[in-house]
């Protein structure tokens, strides 16, 4: 067997067993602190943890797609892949979001970029400090997509949950 497949392997076994011990669900965290890059969404604080994030960018150039809901901006090149570009404002609170920039998810998650307005901070939270939100009763509430918050320079950080925005996402496309 050639070096480099035994060197392969050998890093596959580590991180299956990493992933054994600590739990293969990207969207759970593996340590008492979380980092969180927070954003500006029309005024308001929101972050995503930054382990969900590939990178963030300036917002370059869209190519609109036909047929699609209006949140979904159409699709940006990223290094010769294409991302669905989603407007977070559209999708949570109705109105479009005017961003510059775009927040884009790791590969492993799927291929979406968020539009935002601009990038405030990167910060490590206890999760002690993050509190749970209390979810609303109706279908399609803003609550639905925001899983928690923490306080951060007198102001109150909203915490989306990327898993409920993909699956809200995914059902629109569903037939």
């Amino acid at each position: 067997m050639p070096e480099g497949n035994i060197i392969a392997e050998q890093l596959q076994k580590e991180i299956d067993e990493l992933l054994r011990f600590t739990g293969s669900d990207i969207f759970t965290p593996i340590a008492q602190v979380e980092k969180f890059l927070i954003f500006i969404i029309q005024g308001q604080f929101y972050t995503i943890p930054s382990r969900l994030i590939s990178e963030v960018a300036v917002l370059d150039k869209a190519y609109p797609l036909p047929l699609l809901p209006d949140y979904v901006k159409g699709i940006i090149n990223r290094y010769s892949s294409p991302y669905a570009l989603i407007d977070i404002g559209l999708l949570i609170l109705k109105t479009p979001t005017e961003g510059s920039k775009v927040v884009v998810l790791k590969e492993t998650l799927d291929k979406l970029a968020f539009m935002i307005d601009d990038v405030v901070d990167i910060v490590d939270v206890p999760l002690a400090e993050v509190l749970k939100v209390e979810q609303g009763s109706e279908t399609r509430d803003t609550t639905e997509v925001i899983e928690s918050s923490f306080a951060w320079r007198h102001t109150n950080v909203l915490v989306l949950n990327i898993r409920e925005i993909m699956n809200r996402i995914k059902s629109e496309f569903e037939v």
